[in-house]
């Protein structure tokens, strides 16, 4: 690289550090060149999730989409041909998926290429989120950069001397070990769909719905357990808070401002010294209601049967029977910083039961997964 080129490299990758300090932004912005020359941004989705697939040029949608799995085949062939990945699949339940999404970006003009990356970013958060939604699978989501490569098969390793020693084997803890396997009418036929809906939501709600979905899958990966916990239940406060004012007065029994009057007035005529503090308690929840009312009415509205909504709400709702907790005393309790992580180890053990239904969030290993 002489002098000049090399000048004119940082001339372009300062371009857009001064408009951004955002680390994947930047990365991506020094494979400009290629990224304009392709009209594909790359990016890998790296986790226990094994996508099981027949299509060996990967799969596309209607939108620039593209993914594939990168799942090592290892049956039949020799421990040597790929060691790597190899390792990674066995012992560490680590796999990769490959995409990339259709973008035209200017490399000699930053601020509208930033926006543009933004923009396929979002998009590729997304299909990471909406994909752990759907499988419960902990993901990572990695820039990478879209390459042709040849491959060349390596020579017979020399014959080596048997040695011996003492090594450090790594432990993993079930849910490291446990990965999540689907085959291509997964990605076709749920994953394109949802991630397509999402994306043609108005701004407003598609905002929330894409934060919810996103705290979802942060709660998915491997984490401490009080972590996860707050993630999952903020995913579903999150819904409840936003929809509970917006929806419909009569449809999540929300009262207007003459009811919230009436209902008070009618409350603190009937205090005394004995009640009064219970009183208040009334007056504040009509004024204002708490979480677990918005959580309540609102699932009245995007469950409908009757069973499953009771269901749910028994799941964080009702108090359990053995440690006299529900999930919703532990939310306020974490909230209130009555409980912290080593403590939440010991609501772990107290909450076996907790954990024996999948579908809601549950407590029933260290890691609460599932809603």
């Amino acid at each position: 690289m002489t002098d000049d080129s090399l000048r004119n490299y940082m001339r372009h990758v300062m371009s857009m550090r001064r408009i951004t300090n955002t680390e994947i932004v930047n990365a991506y912005w020094q494979q400009a060149y290629r990224i304009a020359e392709i009209g594909k941004l790359a990016f890998i989705l790296q986790g226990n999730v094994s996508w099981e697939s027949q299509q060996a040029q990967g799969v596309k949608s209607n939108r620039g989409l593209w993914l594939k799995s990168n799942r090592y085949e290892w049956v039949g062939k020799h421990i040597s041909e790929d060691p790597v990945r190899l390792y990674l699949q066995l012992y560490m339940a680590i796999y990769e998926i490959w995409g990339t999404i259709a973008v035209d970006i200017a490399p000699k003009d930053a601020p509208a290429s930033k926006l543009l990356i933004e923009e396929a970013l979002a998009k590729a958060t997304c299909v990471s989120d909406t994909l752990s939604l759907l499988c419960g699978g902990s993901l990572r989501l990695l820039p990478a950069s879209y390459v042709y490569v040849r491959h060349e098969p390596l020579p017979s390793p020399p014959e080596q001397v048997i040695t011996e020693s003492w090594d450090c084997i790594p432990l993993h803890l079930q849910d490291e070990l446990t990965s999540v396997s689907f085959g291509d009418a997964f990605i076709t036929d749920k994953l394109f769909p949802l991630v397509d809906k999402v994306e043609n939501m108005p701004m407003t709600i598609r905002t929330v719905i894409k934060t919810a979905i996103d705290w979802h899958a942060q709660a998915n990966r491997y984490a401490s357990g009080l972590n996860r916990f707050v993630n999952y239940w903020e995913s579903i406060e999150l819904l409840g808070n936003f929809f509970y004012p917006r929806l419909a007065a009569d449809a999540v029994n929300r009262k207007t401002k003459k009811q919230k009057k009436d209902e008070t007035m009618s409350q603190l005529k009937a205090a005394t010294r004995k009640n009064c503090i219970a009183v208040v308690d009334s007056c504040r929840e009509i004024i204002e209601p708490s979480a677990r009312t918005r959580i309540r009415d609102f699932l009245g509205v995007i469950v409908e049967d009757a069973t499953d909504r009771e269901t749910i709400e028994d799941k964080l709702f009702q108090t359990e029977a053995k440690t006299g907790k529900s999930l919703y005393q532990i939310r306020n309790d974490i909230a209130h910083g009555e409980i912290s992580e080593h403590q939440f180890e010991e609501v772990v053990r107290w909450t076996p039961s907790l954990g024996q239904d999948r579908g809601y969030i549950k407590i029933g290993s260290r890691y609460p997964q599932g809603v």
